[in-house]
């Protein structure tokens, strides 16, 4: 496993404005929150719009949320449509129903019944800022965590177009980590790890996590993941110590890392690396498990990625100044270094931003095997012939037999690489002709004299329709449809 910084998210970053207005203020607008899926990006900010970053076609929509709060935790799910939620400071949670494109197989009578983003908005139920969210598989139900202890389960019923939220958990301390496996619920908090399960609609069943207390508050977090091959919990102690434990609590094995994570080998390289020198660090943080293997967490504004099977640090990355928040997903991470800073580490460069050369790059790397330089064979010192009937050949040019000096085989293979050669100067000539029909923007060509750049307007406002009322440009058609008869 190789990790490192492929290219710079300068496109993502120069598409956020820098400032709203709000009125006759105007805001800078910082970067508070992210969280990523295959196909988008959504950023949080101080300003309560929600910055919908599509991979593939790297445009931007605008989600704003009810109010203008200051957004702490966003968290996306991918079922039937994308499902965003969003926290604020106020403990205010706006949940968007973002529709995913349709096919384009599809019917063009489908494609005009597109539905637009819906908005659920709760409020009332959380009273501190919401500091951690965990969706389930399917969408329906969202866990949330504040910074009082409180834990309140939503669940959205989508036919009837309604969300429901009550209150399951209060551990009286900041929830730093929520995660969820089947039934299972682990709350982490700033003095202990529980596990919660649902015994009925109303009662929820709270075990902890090992029978000492932390002897100090801090930042632990805690979450599942396969150790030797068997699920289990994971749970941060201080000491860069880890606790091996059941569904039930029942703590198994401790890992020490220590004396290990001196050892360092690999430091994941980026391409903007902090001046600053190395801090030190003193304990693991958050948890999240990468690539189904290995485990990742944070560490004083650093990065360690764990092999627990093994008892070792494969990767660490130290030259960060600052991880404001972290979001992982497969083989990538992406990294808030500051209000305006996202950086992306990952083992493979991203695969929405590729071009046609990186898809077609096997063309190029098989220099070697395409070249015309061949390896020789052994010089021998060969014998004089005997006669020139020896020989096969007569005084005036002319032979009896052809030897040409190799074997059939050599000779056929000779053919036949000559014959992948020429396929593969056709592809490569057809890329070309391909990257010629493109059309690229006029503003990149050299023109005499200047020009006043165009502003283009890279961001769009998303219509959000908030549920339980009807979009305003619907009811202005309805209008002229009745005004017109």
């Amino acid at each position: 496993m190789e990790l490192r910084e492929w290219t710079p998210l300068v496109d993502l970053v120069g598409k956020l404005p820098t400032s709203v207005q709000r009125g006759l203020l105007f805001h800078d607008v910082s970067i508070t929150c992210l969280d990523l899926v295959d196909e988008f990006i959504a950023l949080g900010t101080n300003v309560g719009i929600v910055f919908w970053y599509n991979r593939k076609t790297c445009a931007v929509d605008r989600l704003q949320v009810e109010g203008s709060g200051y957004l702490t935790c966003v968290r996306i799910i991918s079922t039937v449509e994308f499902m965003v939620a969003a926290g604020c400071r106020q403990g205010w949670i706006n949940i968007f129903q973002v529709p995913k494109e349709a096919p384009p197989d599809v019917c063009a009578e489908l494609l005009l019944k597109s539905k637009p983003t819906e908005r659920y908005t709760i409020r009332g139920i959380h009273h501190s800022a919401i500091t951690s969210f965990v969706w389930s598989k399917n969408g329906m139900k969202l866990f949330s965590g504040d910074g009082s202890g409180m834990v309140v389960l939503t669940e959205i019923n989508y036919q009837s177009r309604i969300c429901e939220s009550k209150e399951i958990v209060n551990e009286k301390y900041e929830v730093v980590q929520l995660s969820l496996r089947k039934e299972y619920l682990l709350v982490s908090t700033t003095y202990r790890t529980v596990v919660c399960t649902q015994e009925d609609a109303s009662k929820w069943r709270v075990t902890q996590v090992g029978k000492k207390d932390r002897k100090m508050l801090s930042s632990f977090g805690a979450t599942f993941h396969f150790y030797q091959k068997i699920p289990q919990l994971v749970c941060t102690r201080s000491g860069f110590r880890l606790w091996i434990a059941n569904f039930e609590g029942e703590v198994a094995q401790t890992l020490i890392f220590k004396d290990i994570i001196r050892s360092v080998s690999y430091e994941v390289p980026i391409l903007n690396p902090s001046r600053h020198p190395i801090r030190i660090p003193t304990t693991f943080g958050i948890l999240h498990t990468f690539q189904d293997k290995y485990l990742l967490s944070v560490a004083n504004d650093m990065l360690f990625v764990l092999d627990l099977d093994a008892m070792e640090v494969v990767a660490s990355l130290t030259r960060l100044r600052r991880i404001l928040d972290i979001s992982v997903n497969k083989n990538e991470i992406l990294i808030l270094e500051s209000s305006r800073s996202v950086i992306r580490v990952s083992t493979l460069p991203d695969s929405s931003q590729t071009t046609i050369l990186f898809r077609n790059a096997e063309l190029f790397a098989s220099v070697d095997r395409d070249s015309q330089i061949a390896v020789a064979d052994e010089c021998l010192e060969e014998q004089e012939p005997l006669s020139d009937t020896a020989s096969g050949s007569s005084k005036y040019g002319g032979t009896d037999s052809v030897d040409t000096g190799q074997p059939l085989e050599q000779s056929l293979s000779n053919s036949t690489d000559s014959a992948h050669q020429i396929i593969t100067h056709m592809k490569k000539l057809e890329l070309f002709d391909t990257l010629n029909e493109l059309k690229y923007d006029e503003s990149i060509l050299f023109k005499s004299g200047r020009t006043k750049a165009k502003r283009k307007h890279t961001t769009k406002i998303n219509p959000i329709v908030e549920i339980g009322q009807i979009p305003k440009e619907c009811g202005e058609m309805d209008d002229k449809k009745q005004g017109s008869k």
